[in-house]
């Protein structure tokens, strides 16, 4: 009878963890349809030769390297420095931790950053699972109690030492600026890790997606967020382009929305070459849609790689990316590592492009203007190619690494155009390297969350 009670109790949670399973098991299901590294046969081999010889790669580029691997004495150190930030920057009446060193505002993107930092942390050994424990309680309360933005999903920004809605100078807005899905999706990476490697916390984490309206993510199978204009009402927009898109479309997914426009790889492509590397990106253009830019970033690749793992469709694409980059330098002498990035100073935030509508290597600021003078070398980048491929340019990107460590973090970067180092510290940029650092050791996050992989350190991975 106990038994029986206790499965009783535990039914809703049991029944969360079977949704999850079927969402992976169908992600899966696409994967080996769209084809795997290293298989053969049947549907598979025609979008491995798709993919293969539209991006007309050359022969054995950029081998996997293999997982499993200890850290060696510059990763450990660079894991325990970027564990550094979120000591400093997580405030104690909210667990919440600032985007920005010492700037008290936050985006569920970054969030989800930290997370996955606090997640890849444990798994590394630096924190251990009283203190993730302590802390994972806190910030899902607190994701608990967010005001959301009308009502329906949390607002793009929030101050965390309030958990009020904010701008993003972090001026107070209790009617909102507007929701973002790719932010969403973001913290959706981590919540599903939670369920499966640590399902004591799947109570708060099906308390806060209840909570939420997911649905307004979702529109006719692609991403939807919002905006406030001036006008003053909130007007949905469909969000999202090619490698942040189908990377925001699968996280979604797992979370139960219909979403197979956005996860669509060939949906919006178009072929452009850069440094005479076919790159493939979204032919929807900024002119064309409001100013929406469709940059080619490796942020989305990267991410892609160490959480859901490289498959037929995103390997290619992903060394393609790369291989560009390579390209440029090989052309200019110039290391390129190139992302979205926080900056020192104005206006404090660049994309730094592959390409971005028909011109490579674009640089912009958020509202489209020119940046070229504030490309970086982004830490982030250096670190996520470095330790995903094998080679001589991602070993390369590996050796520039150690200039950017310090005792409060790893700096976003190193400006191209003077040398000069890129000194702010950010969530993001940590997030990330501790997650990508937890991946050498222990493999893609979600692929080894579902096959419970065996501990190392301090987490269930």
């Amino acid at each position: 009878m106990n038994f029986m009670r206790g499965l009783l109790a535990a039914r809703s949670h049991l029944a969360f963890l079977l949704g999850l399973a079927i969402a992976l098991l169908i992600v899966q299901g696409v994967r080996r349809m769209t084809g795997e590294p290293g298989t053969g046969g049947g549907e598979r081999e025609v979008a491995v030769r798709g993919f293969e010889q539209e991006l007309k790669l050359p022969d054995k580029l950029y081998p996997l390297r293999p997982t499993g691997a200890q850290l060696t004495e510059a990763e450990q150190r660079w894991a325990r420095s970027a564990w550094s930030y979120f000591e400093k920057n997580t405030q104690p009446a909210t667990g919440l931790v600032n985007s920005v060193d010492g700037y008290p505002s936050t985006t569920l993107w970054d969030t989800g950053s930290y997370l996955m930092g606090l997640l890849g942390a444990e798994a590394l050994g630096i924190v251990n699972r009283a203190e993730a424990d302590r802390r994972l309680t806190q910030v899902l309360g607190s994701l608990e109690k967010l005001p959301l933005c009308d009502g329906k999903l949390p607002n793009k920004a929030y101050n965390t030492l309030t958990l009020e809605m904010v701008d993003y100078a972090n001026n107070p807005r209790p009617d909102c600026i507007g929701w973002s899905a790719i932010d969403v999706a973001r913290i959706g990476v981590p919540f599903n890790v939670l369920a499966w490697e640590r399902p004591e916390f799947t109570p708060q984490v099906r308390r806060i997606l209840t909570r939420w309206g997911l649905q307004h993510a979702a529109a006719n199978g692609a991403l939807q967020g919002t905006d406030r204009p001036k006008s003053g009402q909130l007007v949905r927009v469909q969000e999202g382009r090619f490698g942040y898109e189908q990377y925001a479309g699968k996280s979604l997914f797992l979370l139960g929305l219909p979403v197979g426009v956005a996860m669509d790889y060939k949906a919006f492509i178009e072929l452009s070459p850069v440094e005479g590397q076919l790159i493939a990106h979204d032919r929807r253009k900024p002119e064309e849609h409001e100013g929406t830019h469709n940059a080619v970033l490796s942020e989305p690749y990267i991410l892609e790689g160490v959480e859901f793992g490289l498959d037929a469709v995103t390997l290619p694409l992903a060394r393609s990316v790369l291989y560009a980059q390579q390209k440029r330098f090989e052309k200019t002498g110039k290391l390129t590592a190139v992302s979205e990035d926080q900056l020192d100073r104005d206006p404090r935030f660049i994309y730094s492009s592959v390409i971005s509508g028909d011109k490579p290597w674009a640089v912009f600021t958020p509202d489209g203007r020119d940046a070229e003078n504030l490309r970086i070398l982004s830490t982030k980048t250096l670190i996520g190619w470095g330790v995903l491929f094998d080679g001589n340019y991602p070993a390369q990107l590996l050796a520039a690494v150690d200039e950017m460590v310090t005792d409060s973090g790893l700096y976003a970067g190193k400006y191209e155009q003077d040398g000069s180092l890129n000194r702010v510290l950010t969530a993001n940029t940590n997030g990330i390297i501790l997650e990508v650092l937890a991946y050498r050791v222990h493999g893609p996050w979600l692929p080894g969350a579902r096959q419970q992989r065996p501990a190392t350190g301090g987490a269930g991975r």
